[in-house]
């Protein structure tokens, strides 16, 4: 494991766009896939504190050397239903914890969980994406001859001279332990099965070519970071109560029944 670590900063970088050029390999949140910019996350990001990692490891250092052997490994231990679940990991979100939650995670079947789980992707995506555009770490299918890739109908030749560079820190895998950490809250006794889940979703993409162990474990630790700092918003608050009665099956309350209404009458936007 990397020795990254999070130091906690204001937000310094508040001002800056998130970077478009990390945005192509994200997974699609929802299924069917729908836009998702005019969703707004529960902290101004002016206002709230920042996580900024350390850089990742230095290459050819040995942390970087474990990071590779890693990869090869998986590679070449990963069988064919393996190999297809880290592909479809890496095109959907919320899909992919529908069988351990129990329960479809669509917006026409659970509106409420959906729009938090959304609210929530919103927030982590911002450090994330500025971090990748600070350490602009080389992608393991950029630096090694890898036997085959996600996405990729043939390995393509190592491009130590890539220009897009955006292995550090992982955003599918800040996004599905940012999932995990929200589904294990609203649907605690399925706790320990979510959070299983997360930690194979991240762990696809060191299959995938896609990222190094320490990108993963720096996408968790943004992802935690961040989760852990909403509960000061009563907004959050509000939607995660209502979404473990929606994901529970139990009677909604007056202010549940309402916002679940307002949310189905919102068409989503293609």
């Amino acid at each position: 494991m990397s020795k990254t670590r999070i130091l906690l900063l204001t937000a310094a970088c508040a001002g800056l766009a998130l970077p478009t050029a990390g945005l192509a390999a994200s997974p699609e949140w929802e299924s069917p896939a729908v836009s998702h910019k005019d969703v707004k996350p529960y902290v101004d990001p002016a206002v709230i504190a920042q996580p900024v990692l350390a850089p990742p490891p230095v290459e050819g250092s040995p942390e970087d050397a474990d990071d590779v052997a890693a990869v090869m490994r998986r590679q070449a231990a990963t069988d064919a239903a393996r190999w297809k679940i880290a592909g479809d990991d890496a095109d959907w979100l919320y899909d992919r914890f529908a069988e351990v939650v129990g329960a479809p995670l669509t917006r026409d079947r659970a509106p409420i969980t959906v729009n938090m789980l959304n609210r929530v992707m919103r927030q982590v995506g911002r450090p994330v994406f500025d971090a990748k555009d600070v350490y602009k770490r080389a992608r393991p299918y950029q630096r090694l001859q890898l036997s085959r890739v996600c996405g990729k109908g043939s390995a393509p030749a190592p491009d130590p001279d890539a220009a897009k560079r955006t292995s550090y820190p992982s955003g599918h895998s800040a996004y599905g332990w940012a999932t995990a950490l929200m589904l294990a809250q609203a649907a605690p006794e399925k706790a320990g099965a979510i959070l299983e889940r997360g930690r194979q979703y991240g762990e696809s993409r060191i299959i995938c070519g896609m990222h190094f162990p320490s990108d993963i474990e720096a996408g968790r630790l943004v992802a935690t970071t961040v989760v852990s700092r909403l509960a000061a918003s009563p907004a959050f608050r509000t939607d995660l109560a209502c979404a473990k009665a929606e994901l529970a099956g139990a009677a909604p309350s007056s202010e549940c029944a309402k916002l679940a209404a307002a949310l189905k009458a919102a068409p989503p936007k293609p």
